[in-house]
């Protein structure tokens, strides 16, 4: 992977592109932009009460950045799938320059839940979650957003909406308000994600949640109509 394509890949995050891969051409991907973007409030995670009493139990053990490449391919498992060989190989090289980071959820020795995404200045960009047992990838958002409270983050970037997460406090905004909001804050030089270690207390983590947000509500019940930029990329 070339410094030109590295710089081009975060240049396409700031201008609010986001890569999916071709299902057709395991080799080639698309460069997306979103007329609507769904994002995250880092001040507005809700919680339900079953899920914090979950959380405070701790049923699961929590890492960051311990096997991407594994978070990766248990997001890639599915019927239909935007993360080909080409977008795995980005993503993989990427975390090695810590543009890319996981959060997993282990039971035990087996990994059950996690996330992904791409960090660039204050602004996470998630990717993909996956789950294997109940909840995992619910609690993986909440340390998440716990953990980029902690370390300075400003934007967590979902890109496209959901049930699951607009229950969760996301909400769909246009893109002019999504590239207002990334704009000074992708510029950010003083924020790293690996900078802190995650916090392994549930109910610390689920303390500081409900002191931050602030009870409102969320609508985001229809994904918005997407250009399709075309783009490929071969690997090694």
């Amino acid at each position: 992977m070339t410094d030109g394509f590295v710089e081009q890949f975060i240049l396409n995050y700031h201008q609010g592109n986001f890569i999916m891969g071709d299902e057709n051409d395991p080799y080639s991907f698309t460069w997306v932009r979103s007329r609507e973007r769904f994002i995250i409030p880092l001040d507005n995670l809700q919680v339900s009460k079953r899920l914090t009493r979950k959380i405070r139990s701790n049923p699961f053990q929590l890492t960051t950045n311990k096997n991407v490449h594994q978070v990766i391919d248990q997001c890639s498992k599915r019927q239909s799938t935007w993360i080909n060989p080409a977008v795995k190989h980005i993503y993989i090289q990427l975390s090695k320059i810590d543009l890319v980071h996981s959060l997993e959820v282990w039971d035990g020795d087996d990994l059950v839940g996690g996330l992904y995404g791409v960090t660039i200045g204050g602004v996470f960009f998630g990717e993909s979650m996956f789950f294997v047992k109940s909840d995992a990838s619910k609690i993986a958002l909440v340390y998440l957003v716990d953990h980029l409270n902690r370390t300075g983050f400003e934007v967590l970037d979902a890109q496209m909406p959901s049930l699951h997460l607009a229950k969760m406090g996301g909400r769909e905004i246009s893109e002019s308000k999504f590239l207002s909001l990334i704009g000074k804050a992708c510029l950010k030089t003083n924020v790293q994600f690996s900078s802190i270690p995650l916090e392994v207390s549930g109910a610390s983590v689920v303390q500081r949640i409900n002191q931050k947000s602030k009870r409102g509500c969320s609508n985001a019940d229809k994904a918005g109509e997407c250009e399709i930029i075309q783009a490929e990329y071969k690997t090694d």
